[in-house]
């Protein structure tokens, strides 16, 4: 009997943690997202430095530097 349970509750932890990992890779993904778009509207706006957009978007430098390039192109 306890078997059978230990195996219930071992099953519903490996699944919970399999549903927890792709929750969290979408929201990830999702913030990330918000981000880029925020610095591509600030880049658009053209009063910031990248500096100043990688510092209030959350954003690296480089991924910043990136974006001008994309919008330019």
């Amino acid at each position: 009997m306890f078997h059978a349970e230990w195996d219930h509750n071992a099953l519903r932890r490996s699944i919970f943690e399999e549903f927890a990992d792709d929750v969290n890779a979408k929201v990830e993904e999702g913030t990330s997202d918000a981000k880029r778009e925020s610095a591509k509207r600030m880049i658009a706006d053209g009063k910031l430095t990248d500096e100043d957009i990688a510092a209030y978007s959350g954003l690296s430098i480089e991924d910043v530097i990136v974006l001008r390039s994309q919008a330019k192109a």
